[in-house]
């Protein structure tokens, strides 16, 4: 099985920046709900819009599957695998999340 993961880069209007990693090509809903961005929105509740990237990768052969739990902690521990080329790059998506509090999204 090849697995698909997926980093989150997140940063505010006002430059606070965190990253994430998530198993499979997260929806936006998805992100939202993450811890990460949870704690960022706690973090800079007066930010207008945070800018979101969202680089999408399968590593391995065979049917693709998102990656489980287990799986993010060892590309974690292995982020090599990005840098060399092993995990080939699916997609990247950047979009705004305007007023967090709202959840409203717009493209870019």
């Amino acid at each position: 099985m090849s697995k698909i993961f997926s980093l989150i880069g997140l940063e505010t209007n006002t430059g606070i920046r965190d990253v994430a990693i998530m198993g499979g090509i997260p929806e936006v809903e998805d992100i939202q709900n993450s811890r990460t961005y949870q704690e960022l929105v706690e973090d800079c509740g007066s930010s207008e819009y945070i800018s979101v990237v969202v680089q999408s990768f399968q590593y391995g052969n065979g049917p693709p599957e998102p990656a489980d739990m287990e799986d993010l902690q060892w590309i974690g521990a292995h982020h090599e695998i990005i840098e060399n080329g092993e995990a080939v790059k699916l997609q990247t998506v950047r979009f705004a999340i305007l007023y967090p509090d709202q959840g409203m999204q717009m493209n870019m």
